[in-house]
């Protein structure tokens, strides 16, 4: 489906939208048991799984993850809207009568439980697909070992080891990625000098701010990057310490989840930064909440890189997400993470939806549909999300927007645009979807 709220990129083909018009969207209502996508009604309105008002009774599907919650990284909000979009597609038929169940695994930030939590999973014999886990060690810790068991895995990325296994695929495009598309933005509305990046120290953290680091340089720029302690303890010190390396004229550039990220900018706001610099950010602060935070003092001055369309846009699928998050999940804001978990949790009952009744309950049968999933075509994204299980790595989701505060919210001032090729995983993933198989050649816009 077109994304109905940006522009096309310039330089893109006249009949990009003709283009998609010809792609199957993941309307799952009504889907017949064992159809394949080509067979799903293109022209259905979206719902929640089959959309009939019906409870689920059945034998319960199990799915499980494993997500980072601790102080100052906590990635809780993603999970918790897959499972309240799980929740309305119970409501309304569930999976030809049976209900999605979700486990809960927590790795505390630590490697030990998160290779404890993902053995736990596969050991449950209840558990059909490990989907939609938010983690900063998940991935370097098991992807490994999701490979062995034969599991294809979708994500909310974080670490490099969330594109580089052909066991996985993110629906998003991950700190790294998305800090480079920032980057691109604030060199291209004038930063100069220096761009000094800034994200939560953990073991994983120097990948998170790397990208953007090559693509910066390549820019003929200096670039320093600071990883810090979280939660963090004083932010007006941080903010004059990131301003003060990068000069004025020089850019920041945020790599933060809301909480942390608007410490820094709250407290720079205080101390009259806010045009000492360019400022940017990767997706997280892509949510209501910071814009209300922020109000008209940031107005237009913070360059986030949004992986989704926007969260108020009309499009039926995002206007789906914030109506099963205002009866779900009443009491979050709408948000990129949110978004994240909604849309791997239309992926999975789309795949699930599609599938003889009778394998649902074989792991092995429903991660072979799962790495089978291509051409899935939804609002939320620039261009249809494929599972990919490229030898090098998968990054699906490499055209997003930028976003800017306006107001009580964030709007969109770039349109889709390519996120830039400055590593080997993505110019794989490219040379892979330029032959075809896997999704369009040009923004689904």
């Amino acid at each position: 489906e077109a994304t109905d709220d940006s522009a096309t990129e310039d330089g893109a083909d006249d009949d990009t939208t003709d283009d998609s018009t010809d792609e199957t969207t993941d309307d799952d209502a009504d889907a017949p048991t064992g159809d394949s996508a080509a067979d799903l009604d293109a022209t259905a309105g979206p719902g929640c799984g089959l959309d009939n008002g019906e409870p689920a009774t059945g034998d319960p599907i199990t799915i499980g993850h494993v997500t980072t919650s601790i102080p100052g990284i906590d990635f809780s909000t993603g999970p918790t809207m897959m499972e309240a979009y799980f929740n309305c597609v119970n409501d309304n038929g569930g999976i030809n009568g049976r209900p999605i169940v979700m486990v809960w695994e927590n790795d505390n930030g630590s490697p030990e439980d998160a290779g404890a939590a993902a053995r736990k999973l596969v050991e449950n014999s209840d558990v059909v697909a490990i989907a939609g886990g938010f983690s900063i060690l998940d991935c370097p810790v098991n992807a490994g070992y999701y490979a062995e068991q034969g599991l294809n895995v979708i994500v909310a990325g974080v670490p490099a080891e969330c594109f580089s296994s052909p066991a996985i695929a993110a629906v998003n495009a991950g700190p790294a990625y998305s800090a480079l598309g920032a980057a691109q933005k604030m060199i291209e509305k004038g930063a100069t000098g220096t761009i000094v990046s800034s994200t939560p120290l953990t073991p994983t953290s120097a990948y998170g701010n790397s990208l953007a680091g090559i693509y910066i340089q390549n820019e003929g720029l200096e670039w320093e990057d600071l990883e810090i302690e979280v939660p963090i303890a004083d932010p007006t010190a941080v903010a004059l310490d990131l301003v003060n390396r990068a000069g004025e004229g020089g850019g920041v550039l945020l790599n933060y989840t809301p909480p942390e990220g608007l410490k820094i900018l709250k407290a720079a706001e205080e101390q009259g930064l806010i045009d000492m610099v360019v400022w940017g950010s990767s997706t997280p602060l892509n949510d209501t909440s910071v814009a209300v935070a922020l109000g008209d003092a940031w107005s237009g001055k913070l360059n986030i890189n949004a992986e989704f369309a926007l969260l108020d846009s009309d499009a039926p699928e995002v206007a789906l997400y914030r109506e099963v998050s205002d009866e779900y999940n009443p009491d979050a804001p709408y948000g990129s993470f949110q978004q994240m978990g909604f849309v791997i949790g239309r992926i999975l009952v789309h795949t699930l939806l599609q599938m003889d009744e009778a394998d649902l309950d074989d792991r092995a049968a429903v991660s072979a549909a799962i790495g089978d999933v291509t051409m899935f075509a939804t609002d939320h994204l620039c261009r249809p999300w494929y599972f990919g299980g490229l030898p090098g790595g998968n990054v699906p989701n490499n055209w997003d927007y930028n976003v800017v505060p306006a107001g009580d919210k964030m709007v969109d001032d770039s349109g889709c645009f390519e996120i830039a090729n400055v590593d080997p995983i993505l110019d794989a993933v490219r040379t892979a979807e330029a032959a075809g198989g896997l999704t369009t050649a040009l923004p689904n816009n």
